[in-house]
């Protein structure tokens, strides 16, 4: 005997949890944004989905993070750190454990459930990235902030350790992917402001303005 399937409307519901959760690949999170704007009843069942899970941080206090930032302006600008650079905050986890969780119940998923996530902002910054890892996939959503100026483009960076900061390629749209063969759990996401084009030195050119350390997401 076989589950019934969904009706049309409780599919809707679905997606929109899912949305919520973070838990989308790029092509639908652009068409679950794409219906938000023109379906009232979608974007009413998202608001929903929002309330609803909106309670999980109750259960969980505020960690302070370690600075890291020291240590990657030091490998990433050797010769001179740049005077004005700003102090970056690092997210607590309470809330991307908690979704992780909860994304569980969704009867129907649409993608593999990450292997790692990563949440990159940087205090000051209007700039607001989300990073899911899964299946050698590196999805990039950017949630807030404005588009890299005309002449400049944003670039990512991933920092294992003390290796060489490694590009990951340019962030030219709000969601992209990247195939990334391995994505090292406690490495740093960057990503910097570069020319057109991006780097041509290997390394970060221009300023840093948001990180996320790469978390297991279960």
């Amino acid at each position: 005997m076989t589950d019934a399937p969904l009706t049309p409307m409780e599919d809707d519901d679905a997606f929109a949890g899912e949305y919520v959760l973070g838990v989308l690949d790029a092509a639908d999170r652009a068409l679950a944004e794409d219906r938000i704007k023109h379906e009232p009843v979608f974007a009413a069942a998202v608001a929903a989905w929002e309330q609803r899970l909106s309670g999980l941080n109750d259960d969980y206090d505020e960690v302070p993070a370690p600075n890291l930032l020291p240590r990657i302006e030091a490998r990433l600008f050797p010769v001179a750190a740049k005077p004005q650079r700003s102090w970056f905050g690092w997210l607590s986890g309470a809330l991307a454990a908690a979704a992780v969780a909860i994304a569980a119940i969704i009867l129907v998923p649409r993608a593999p459930a990450p292997e790692f996530i990563s949440t990159l902002t940087g205090e000051g910054q209007p700039l607001v990235v989300a990073a899911s890892y899964a299946d050698g996939i590196l999805s990039i959503n950017q949630s807030a902030g404005p588009a890299a100026a005309t002449g400049s483009v944003y670039e990512l960076w991933l920092i294992d350790g003390d290796k060489a900061p490694v590009s990951l390629g340019l962030i030219d749209a709000a969601s992209v992917e990247r195939p990334v063969s391995n994505m090292p759990e406690g490495a740093v996401l960057a990503i910097s402001l570069e020319p057109a084009g991006g780097s041509t030195t290997g390394a970060p050119t221009g300023p840093v303005l948001v990180t996320g350390v790469v978390q297991k997401s279960s």
